[in-house]
């Protein structure tokens, strides 16, 4: 059993708690994105981890963008918020995730929903492509959720990556 049960740092005056669950997911996050590097070998665990503290809280909140009037494609799903269709660009930009394409819409919603190694996995693609094709790691971030250039957007993930180096300067997080 782990001593610690919830974690609190300070930062910028602000207070973060995260639970042992929100941890663990950001671990998996780490994980998998060491292991899919772009065309320069850079990997992004610090760039996703920050991401998925900004889109979903890591892990707390999994539902966004959604409207009960718009089709599910329109939303933004798991703890990466990525929506059905980037994830269908990402298969058929990747042999790797080719699978993807043999589920329907409302299995692939339920995957990135309920799965957070494959919302990882999707992300960290996601990454890699956006790296790989955008001129700057700016707009590359400000690509994940859908600009070229946002500033706000940003902001609030190198504030989060902020959290995440302390997590891993405390040995939390590898």
């Amino acid at each position: 059993m782990k001593l610690l049960l919830a974690l609190l740092f300070t930062i910028n005056t602000t207070l973060f708690a995260l639970t042992q669950e929100q941890i663990k997911t950001l671990q998996i996050i780490r994980d998998v994105a060491k292991a899919i590097p772009n065309k320069r070998g850079e990997t992004f665990e610090d760039t996703l981890s920050a991401i998925c503290l900004t889109e979903s809280a890591a892990g707390t909140e999994i539902f966004g963008d959604f409207n009960e009037d718009a089709p599910i494609t329109k939303a933004s799903f798991g703890i990466m918020q990525i929506q059905v269709a980037t994830a269908r660009f990402m298969a058929s930009t990747y042999s790797e995730l080719s699978f993807i394409n043999n589920m329907s819409e409302l299995k692939l919603a339920n995957k990135l929903l309920g799965d957070v190694k494959f919302s990882a996995t999707i992300a960290a693609y996601y990454m890699k492509w956006l790296s790989d094709y955008r001129k700057t790691y700016y707009n590359a971030v400000s690509g994940y959720n859908g600009g070229l250039v946002n500033p706000n957007y940003c902001e609030k993930v190198d504030k989060n990556k902020t959290v995440v180096y302390s997590l891993v300067r405390a040995g939390v997080l590898k």
